[in-house]
């Protein structure tokens, strides 16, 4: 058998980054800097400056982003939410853990959600409309937030599997209520560990998500405001995502290129095309037989 390309290769990455990633944590834990500590409110501050938006807040799973975010958007019994079925699991659980009733559409070909089918599932009850932007790839915002606003919904973006990632020139993240994060390891911005954030622009919802992550406290007065949870983003966690999101815009350029790369070779050959693009190829892509790729190059940044 061949060689076999693995989805990702964390231990080449870290090699890559390890002078800088060992600093950081050798640093946290000189420091005794473990649980909400400035590494974490450093982070916090780069990812909204990043996402565009006033507040980040770290939490330790994409899924505690979502719920986070609905709780702090209102969300309980007797609500709907509309979004897609075809998304990863935890999408819904937020939504059920609220308890209120997901509500699933159909997606178009691009695999993001189909506005028409989200505006037909409308009802009184619904609260929220959550679009899952897959693969990189945004949902069509602007049909999307028109019709939330023409119907007086909130949205929430599941954005997972798109930091970075823009519609008209704004980042995935920007565009609701809230947008919801997740750091797992094999995502583009990955930890040593699960972890995920939330951003915003709304301060009733950003201090919600604040106080819930940390079993209802505000840590600067020490009052309890919620019976809440311990989904906090660990601080040394944190000091790694800082190290690696200072790189971030240079790994999102290569990894586009490798996208032109397959989608151009993979269109002269006939054959389906993996990355959706909204045009065509140029002749001079095409007719390229050789491409520079960085010396060292593995799955990690490819894929």
């Amino acid at each position: 058998m061949g060689y076999r390309v693995p989805f990702v290769d964390p231990r080449s990455h870290y090699q890559k980054l390890k002078p800088e990633i060992d600093a950081a944590i050798t640093d946290c834990l000189s420091r005794g800097d473990l649980i909400y500590r400035r590494d974490l409110k450093e982070f916090e501050e780069q990812l909204a400056a990043f996402v565009g938006m006033k507040y980040a807040v770290g939490v330790n799973s994409g899924y505690h982003a979502l719920h986070f975010a609905l709780l702090g958007a209102g969300v309980g019994p007797g609500d709907e939410v509309i979004t897609v079925g075809h998304t990863f699991v935890a999408t819904i659980s937020a939504i059920v853990h609220c308890g209120a009733t997901p509500v699933l559409v159909d997606v178009r070909e691009d695999y993001n959600m189909d506005p028409d089918a989200m505006e037909r599932a409308i009802t009184s009850r619904t609260k929220i409309i959550l679009p899952v932007h897959l693969n990189g790839r945004m949902c069509d915002m602007d049909r999307i937030i028109s019709v939330a606003a023409r119907h007086r919904l909130k949205v929430i973006e599941d954005a997972a599997q798109a930091l970075g990632a823009s519609f008209r020139g704004e980042k995935a993240g920007s565009f609701g209520v809230a947008g919801c994060f997740s750091f797992y390891p094999f995502k583009i911005l990955g930890g040593f560990g699960d972890g995920g954030a939330m951003t915003t622009n709304d301060p009733h919802v950003a201090r919600m998500a604040s106080l819930l992550r940390y079993n209802g406290e505000d840590r600067e007065t020490g009052e309890y405001h919620y019976h809440g949870y311990t989904a906090l983003l660990d601080n040394v966690q944190a000091a790694v995502l800082s190290v690696k999101l200072r790189h971030f815009p240079e790994w999102l350029g290569y990894r586009r290129m490798v996208a032109e790369l397959y989608t151009a070779r993979t269109w002269q050959a006939s054959v389906i095309c993996a990355f959706h693009t909204s045009a065509r190829p140029t002749a001079e892509m095409c007719s390229r037989t050789t491409w520079s790729v960085p010396e060292g190059a593995t799955s990690c940044e490819l894929f």
